[in-house]
């Protein structure tokens, strides 16, 4: 018996760097964020911080690996146009 395809989209779990700026660059932070690709998680963190007037600048974005339990490095996107 054959089992039907889903097509929703898959979400994996993505990690953002980011801190105050460049004086506060001492206390890092990071939020999650469940989407389907990098660029879609690193817009979700720029609307948040624009809608909550957050200034702050992103050091790294990092995509779970739930088959080997690592982060993988995702931080390309930061150099291209969300």
């Amino acid at each position: 018996m054959k089992t039907k395809k889903s097509d929703d989209p898959k979400f994996f779990q993505y990690r953002i760097k980011y801190n105050a700026g460049a004086s506060e660059s001492a206390l890092n932070s990071y939020h999650y964020f469940l989407a389907n690709s990098a660029k879609d998680a690193l817009s979700f963190h720029l609307k948040m911080a624009k809608k909550k007037k957050i200034e702050m600048q992103t050091l790294s974005v990092e995509k779970y690996n739930p088959y080997s339990y690592k982060w993988e490095d995702r931080s390309s996107v930061l150099n291209q146009e969300v």
